[in-house]
């Protein structure tokens, strides 16, 4: 228990997520050597997805899923919960892959809902679609060119431009939205429950409290024991900023504060249908409802104190709403904002990465990929195809994206407020286009 603002709360790096949903009893951890057609590193929503479609494709298939700690203790059991795939994304898309190929993966990103559904379990999906919104001058122009794209495209109802008088929650600060209908919610923690089940009675292997301290050829070894594989996925997420075959990917951290439940929400600020909203900041803000009526407020900042700010500010009615839990954890960021997937060049090591904060709903469609990159398939996602640009190497990677975080930051609090940004925050901000790197969200 620490103190913020005052108050007693829960932090910081356990979220609420795992409180209301416990896991199920712990699977063993591996203490042999054993023989496997695919090992997958990782019991996240990368490494679990990807474990049951290779046993949908091909059910004979052994494959054995290696967990460092407990299936979901990441990034998966950490975020706000947002199930959304790529349309928020179609401008950057476009930008990269051009019109066909940017609709076409839009298209097939929006079928994780139907594979949640097929779960079968109460994960607290709720499709009400994502809205993002304008909270400054500034963010006007994004809103016109997301819903410029989306018909542009042949596919505006992709894109919905509402005005301010049309949103299904209030807020001094939202001058308008974009709604995005691909756009859920879900609980996390229960999501990644329902997959391990179902990895589980697909007849996977999960070997849990398992970390991997090297790969050695086609072997995997763990602390006390080993998988001799034919083939290996790598799905670890933010950990593998620091693998040398991730030099596509740097590291930055989200910060999530939770509120007390809010029985009265909806006579404050409206919000009936619970959307998921984010902010249109480069550092977004992004916030949702939970079942029992408590708001999650997330900063991608990564600094707890900006999260809280930005609930306060966002939504003043909720200004004496108790905050009951906080935690925080690294993410993945891409060079170009969107999922690499991946061989290592010369050997049958594959990997799925660089989620840059919105891996929910796009896991289901990498794992898909490396589904087919193992078992030997046509790869047709151009998330495994296209041309990733490459970071500095370190020290220089993580001092550059802390001066680019510091002018990011600054710009973002510059619209908000109205004034123009200092001319060496536009001008350190604008260096990543630049050298071909796409680190900002607009």
């Amino acid at each position: 228990m620490k103190r913020l603002y005052g108050r007693d709360v829960h932090g910081s790096t356990l979220p609420w997520w795992r409180e209301e949903a416990p896991p199920d009893d712990p699977c063993p951890p591996l203490e042999e050597t054993v023989a496997a057609d695919v090992a997958v590193i990782g019991g996240g929503f990368t490494g679990l997805w990807t474990a049951l479609e290779l046993r949908r494709r091909r059910p004979s298939s052994r494959v054995v899923v290696l967990e460092a700690a407990r299936c979901g203790d990441g990034a998966s059991g950490r975020n706000g919960g947002f199930l959304h795939g790529l349309w928020a994304a179609l401008p950057r898309l476009i930008e990269i892959l051009g019109d066909e190929q940017a609709v076409a993966l839009a298209a097939e990103a929006a079928g994780v809902h139907g594979a949640v559904r097929a779960l079968g379990e109460d994960v607290w999906l709720n499709e009400s679609g994502l809205l993002t919104v304008a909270t400054a001058p500034a963010h006007d122009a994004w809103l016109a060119r997301a819903v410029e794209a989306a018909a542009r495209v042949g596919r505006p109802e992709e894109a919905l431009l509402l005005r301010p008088e049309e949103l299904p929650l209030r807020s001094p600060l939202f001058r308008g939205a974009v709604l995005y209908r691909d756009g859920a919610t879900v609980q996390p923690a229960r999501l990644v429950r329902a997959l391990r089940r179902a990895v589980l009675a697909a007849g996977c292997v999960v070997h849990e409290t398992t970390p991997v301290v090297g790969i050695d050829g086609g072997t995997v070894r763990a602390e006390r024991g080993a998988v001799r594989a034919e083939e290996i996925v790598l799905a670890t997420n933010a950990a593998a900023a620091r693998w040398p075959a991730a030099r596509a990917i740097a590291t930055f951290r989200s910060a999530i504060v939770l509120t007390a439940p809010v029985p009265d929400l909806r006579e404050r600020i409206g919000w009936e249908h619970g959307e998921a909203v984010s902010d249109a900041r480069t550092y977004l803000n992004y916030f949702r409802t939970t079942n029992d009526d408590r708001v999650l407020m997330g900063s991608a900042s990564g600094d707890f104190a900006l999260a809280v700010a930005a609930l306060r500010q966002i939504f003043p009615a909720l200004g004496d709403v108790a905050i009951a839990a906080w935690w925080e954890g690294a993410i993945d960021v891409s060079s170009d904002r969107l999922p690499v997937v991946a061989t290592v060049p010369g050997t049958r090591i594959h990997y799925g990465v660089g989620y840059t904060g919105n891996g929910v709903g796009p896991s289901w469609l990498v794992a898909r990929a490396l589904a087919s990159l193992v078992l030997g398939e046509a790869v047709t996602s151009p998330l495994a195809a296209r041309r990733v640009p490459t970071l500095p190497p370190e020290p220089f990677r993580t001092l550059g994206a802390s001066i680019v975080r510091r002018a990011l930051l600054a710009v973002d609090d510059a619209e908000a407020a109205g004034r123009r940004p200092a001319r060496w925050a536009t001008g350190v901000a604008r260096l990543p286009s630049l050298l071909g790197l796409r680190v900002a969200s607009r």
